[in-house]
């Protein structure tokens, strides 16, 4: 269990989660320059440690989990394959949608990656926006906040793909 988890169990009321939770985004938007806020701000995700915002994205996608009294997700790097492979895709196509180029499926993706699990849903975003605005966009938006707190999920994978010009394609894949 990392930090963030262990702290996030501690408090139990909503409120002091929700200014905890502000409060650790701004610390790490003040006090680092590790976080990617967006290509206006922060330009090429070429320069940002790729591990390190998979991790940030697992945590934060957990911590919403957690406090709606949900499994944590356990990274899949099959599945974070398959998003990075469909985020290309995508940029390729100039379309956000769930359909690869050659019409596969989420779970087809998500087999050729290696994933032996199934695929419970897959959300996508074409945006110039940094990497916790996508989990703003998607946590608003009724079917990816569906994919993002469905019950039976256990697994995450996350990937994307920037365009020259900063336009970014992010994949967020759920199985169980």
């Amino acid at each position: 269990m990392n930090l963030l988890t262990k702290f996030w169990f501690k408090f139990s009321s909503r409120r002091i989660k929700l200014l905890v939770l502000t409060m650790l985004i701004s610390a790490c938007v003040v006090g680092k320059t590790d976080i990617y806020e967006g290509f206006n701000i922060s330009g090429s995700l070429k320069n940002y440690d790729t591990s390190e915002l998979i991790q940030r994205h697992i945590d934060m996608i957990n911590a919403l989990r957690i406090e709606r009294g949900l499994s944590a997700l356990r990274l899949s790097k099959s599945l974070s394959a398959a998003a990075l492979t469909h985020a290309r895709d995508i940029s390729f196509q100039k379309r956000a949608w769930n359909f690869g180029s050659d019409y596969s499926s989420p779970q087809q993706r998500a087999f050729l990656a290696g994933y032996s699990g199934r695929v419970r849903g897959e959300n996508v975003s074409e945006t110039f926006k940094g990497e916790f605005d996508i989990i703003n966009i998607w946590v608003n938006q009724p079917l990816a906040k569906a994919v993002i707190f469905d019950p039976i999920a256990k697994t995450l994978g996350f990937g994307w793909f920037q365009e020259e010009n900063g336009r970014t394609w992010w994949v967020q894949l759920i199985g169980d």
